[in-house]
């Protein structure tokens, strides 16, 4: 099977932080489109799954609905982090508008896009986020790491990532093993690219390991791209085979439709599920399947390397547009 087209992030410490002092990252996303989809070895015994930050008790799941992964016996699903976004304003005690590396200016573009994230630029309201990628240039924005060393235009990030790296403070949330989910309406505009993921959560940005829960091309609405990367990133895994592929999902054009997205990380297997459906599953044990804490991330870039490599760069460089993230949550055995 030919390998499908993937982004992952490549990190090297000390060029990262030489970057973030100058208020800019010059790391990539990296396309790994050539990689190769390896034999698991056979499942292990599941382990029990860990939080690694401290958070309230564990609630009951929320009665909007029901975890679709199967639970072990004995256990039931308890939401571990949730996020709804009922307020009028983000709130920073569980979540951050930068990326892992901020330094105090938030974050450049991953790999060459024209956008550098602001947090004006993550904007809550009637129950939802909006991440509002618009024109403009970021006061903090010196341009090293955007398109043409220049950063165009503001856009939205949020993760669980530290506030602040340079002051020895924790994760807002890391975790180890569990049920991720998010509800998110998407931008399809050519040009526009969304993304839900996870990385490692590890201060000193040596990123082994990659899940992408989804990412979507804004030129091409059908195709949800879902990855794994792992063993030092020099092998990765899909269930999607190919643009229009989704697994044993269905390829539908969702715009303007809001799309529930989920992933289950247990010790021997990951899953992926679109709208309580399951598209694929990778399987594994404890030496191809990440077993530290994760932390993760959603963002809207704009005319990423990936899209201009496949001919699709951003064709008006005037227009906005917003993902809109209903709720995020992650849910554990317990």
């Amino acid at each position: 099977m030919k390998a499908v087209t993937t982004v992952a992030i490549a990190v090297v410490g000390a060029v990262v932080m030489a970057a973030c002092a100058s208020g800019e990252s010059n790391a990539s996303r990296s396309d790994d489109r050539e990689g190769t989809t390896t034999t698991t070895p056979a499942p292990t015994s599941t382990s029990a799954p860990t939080s690694t930050t401290p958070a309230t008790a564990p609630t009951q799941l929320p009665p909007s609905g029901e975890v679709p992964a199967p639970v072990a016996p004995g256990k039931q699903w308890l939401l571990s982090f949730g996020e709804e976004f009922s307020g009028t304003e983000l709130d920073t005690s569980k979540l951050s508008p930068c990326f892992d590396w901020n330094l105090g200016s938030c974050t450049g573009s991953f790999n060459g896009g024209r956008e550098w994230y602001s947090p004006s630029q993550v904007q809550v309201s009637d129950g939802s986020a909006k991440l509002v990628a618009e024109p403009g240039r970021d006061p903090n924005a010196s341009g090293q790491a955007c398109l043409r060393g220049k950063c165009s235009y503001r856009s939205g990030l949020l993760s669980t990532a530290r506030p602040l790296a340079s002051d020895g403070s924790d994760y807002f949330y890391q975790f180890t093993y569990g049920y991720v989910e998010a509800r998110m309406k998407l931008p399809t505009t050519q040009g526009f690219f969304s993304a839900l993921w996870m990385l490692p959560a590890d201060p000193t940005y040596v990123y082994q390991s990659e899940i992408d829960i989804v990412e979507v091309l804004g030129y091409d609405p059908e195709t949800m791209y879902m990855n794994y990367h792992y063993d030092d990133r020099s092998a990765e895994f899909s269930p999607n085979e190919g643009t229009g592929d989704n697994g044993a999902c269905s390829a539908e054009d969702r715009t303007g439709d809001w799309v529930q997205f989920g992933l289950d990380w247990q010790p021997t297997h990951i899953a992926w599920y679109i709208d309580d459906v399951k598209c694929g599953q990778f399987d594994g044990d404890s030496s191809t399947i990440e077993s530290g804490p994760m932390q993760l991330i959603v963002n809207l870039m704009v005319d990423h390397q990936w899209e201009r490599d496949l001919g699709y760069a951003l064709a008006d460089p005037s227009i906005t547009r917003q993902l809109e993230l209903d709720y995020l949550r992650v849910y554990q055995q317990q």
